[in-house]
C-alpha cells in the first residue's frame, strides 16, 4: 500500500512539473491570444521548438494564459482554440495564415479568467512532436467587448518580427478556413504549455542579429539575442573556426546584447555562440551562426585614390563599396549634395562619354552620380544623376574637353545622413 502510494505521488509531482512556462512574467499587453477589445479575432502564434526547449516528445494537456489583474473578460470569454505543427518561423504577409487543414481543433467553449489566468483544459490531449515548432491559435466568437483601462489585457512578450498574425473586427465570427487579412505582430502570448516536460538545461538563445551565414557585418558588431525564458546570464563565445573561441572565449552578460571591446578582423569569416545559464545550468547544443565581417576600405575611397579608366568602354564592378568611409564629409559641389563614396576618374577628349551605373538583382543600394571636372583639391560640378530609386539604374552622358581630367563619385544619395553605400558596377563608354 505504501508503495502504491509513493508511486502516486511521484506520478502526481512529475504530472505538475510537466509544464513549459514561457515568459509567464511579462506585464506588456497586446492581440494575442484574442482581442478583448473588439467583437471578433482570429490569432495564430508560432512557438519554435528551439524555444519550447521540451526533453522529448508528448501530450499537450492544457494552456495558460496571462492578463491584467485589473481586467474583465467576461464580454470575450468564447473561445475556440487549435493546435497544430509547423515548419514557418514567421507569417510573410497579412493573409499568410496557417491553413485550417494543419490544425486541430483542442477547445471550444467559455473561458474565465481566475487569479488573472484563463486556464484551458484540453479534453483530447494533443500529440506534440517535438520536431515541427508549434501553432496556438484561437478564435473569439463574442459579439460584445469588454472596457478596461487597456485596449489589449492580455500579457505578451517580445520576439522576432511577425511571429504573430492577428485580425480582430466587429463585421463577424471569423471562419478559420478563410480568414480575412491581417495584421502581424512581433510579439507573442506569455504562456504555459501543460503536459510537456521541460529540459534539464535553458533553451539555446534565438539570435536577432546577425543572420547566420550573414555577409558585410561591421568590425564592432552589437551582436543581439532573444531572452530566454528563466535564464539570469548569458555566455558568448567567437572563434575563427566552428566551436572555437579564440576571440572572445564563454564571456558572461546579463543583457541580451554584446559588443567586442575590439574590433574585428576585415573579411574574416568568424563563428559565433551564445548559451543561457539559469542559476549553474547552461544551454547545451547551441549551434554557431556563422558571418563575415566588411572588406577592408576599398583603395578608390578618396578622390586622390580613384581608379583610372584608361581604355573604353571600361567596366569595373565594386564589390567592397560596403567599407566606403564618408572621408571629410558630405560633397557638396553639386547643387544636390550626396554621400562621399567610391572614386573613378578618366580623362576627356573632346568627345561625349556616357556613365552608367548599375546593381544586382535584389540591390536596394539608391546611389547618387556626380561627376566633376579640375582636381582633387579644387573641383567643379559638372552634372548629377540621380533621377532612379532603389536599385535604379543611373545614366550620364557628358561632353569633354580634351585633355580635362574628370573625376565620378558614386555614393549614397543622402546628403545628411552617412550611408553605406553597397555592390555596384560603373560602365563608362565612349560615344
Amino acid at each position: 500500500m505504501k508503495k502504491f502510494l509513493l508511486l502516486f505521488l511521484l506520478t502526481t509531482v512529475l504530472m505538475l512539473n510537466a509544464q513549459i512556462n514561457l515568459n509567464i512574467g511579462s506585464t506588456n499587453v497586446g492581440t494575442a491570444p484574442i482581442s478583448s477589445f473588439f467583437s471578433y479575432s482570429y490569432v495564430q502564434q508560432l512557438y519554435p521548438k528551439q524555444e519550447i526547449n521540451t526533453s522529448s516528445a508528448g501530450n499537450i494537456t492544457g494552456l495558460t494564459f496571462y492578463l491584467d489583474p485589473t481586467s474583465t473578460i467576461n464580454d470575450s470569454s468564447d473561445w475556440t482554440v487549435y493546435l497544430g505543427h509547423t515548419s514557418k518561423t514567421a507569417f510573410t504577409s497579412g493573409t499568410d495564415w496557417i491553413p485550417a487543414s494543419q490544425l486541430t481543433q483542442v477547445y471550444a467553449g467559455t473561458v474565465v479568467k481566475n487569479n488573472n489566468r484563463v486556464e484551458i483544459s484540453l479534453t483530447t490531449p494533443f500529440a506534440y512532436n517535438n520536431t515541427d515548432n508549434l501553432v496556438v491559435a484561437a478564435k473569439e466568437n463574442s459579439q460584445s467587448i469588454d472596457i478596461n483601462n487597456f485596449d489589449e489585457v492580455f500579457y505578451v512578450y517580445p520576439y522576432t518580427p511577425n511571429s504573430t498574425l492577428y485580425y480582430k473586427g466587429d463585421r463577424a465570427v471569423v471562419d478559420p478556413v478563410a480568414p480575412p487579412g491581417g495584421i502581424r505582430a512581433d510579439y507573442k502570448s506569455a504562456i504555459t504549455i501543460s503536459g510537456l516536460t521541460a529540459s534539464s538545461t535553458p533553451a539555446c538563445p534565438l539570435m536577432n542579429y546577425p543572420a547566420n551565414n550573414a555577409q558585410s557585418i561591421s568590425l564592432l558588431p552589437n551582436f543581439k539575442w532573444l531572452a530566454v525564458s528563466g535564464a539570469d546570464s548569458y555566455k558568448v563565445s567567437l572563434g575563427t573556426s566552428a566551436g572555437s573561441t579564440d576571440v572572445i572565449n564563454h564571456q558572461v552578460v546579463t543583457t541580451t546584447n554584446f559588443t567586442p571591446s575590439a574590433p574585428l578582423n576585415a573579411n574574416t569569416t568568424y563563428y559565433l555562440k551564445v548559451t543561457a545559464v539559469s542559476g549553474n545550468i547552461q544551454s547545451s547544443g547551441c549551434a554557431d551562426i556563422s558571418f563575415k565581417t566588411v572588406p577592408p576600405v576599398p583603395v578608390n575611397d578618396a578622390c586622390s585614390g580613384a581608379l583610372s579608366a584608361t581604355a573604353f568602354p571600361y567596366t569595373y564592378t565594386q564589390n567592397d563599396a560596403v567599407s566606403a568611409t564618408n572621408n571629410n564629409g558630405f560633397i557638396t559641389i553639386c547643387p544636390d549634395a550626396m554621400n562621399d563614396g567610391i572614386w573613378f576618374k578618366f580623362i576627356g577628349d573632346g568627345g561625349q562619354f556616357t556613365v552608367k551605373i548599375t546593381m544586382p538583382t535584389g540591390s536596394t543600394f539608391d546611389p547618387q552620380m556626380d561627376i566633376y571636372s579640375g582636381t582633387c583639391s579644387s573641383l567643379a560640378c559638372v552634372n548629377t544623376a540621380d533621377s532612379a530609386g532603389g536599385g535604379g539604374a543611373e545614366t550620364m552622358t557628358i561632353p569633354t574637353v580634351a585633355g580635362t581630367e574628370y573625376f565620378i563619385n558614386i555614393g549614397s544619395y543622402e546628403e545628411t545622413v552617412d550611408v553605406a553605400e553597397d555592390t555596384f558596377t560603373i560602365t563608362i563608354t565612349k560615344l
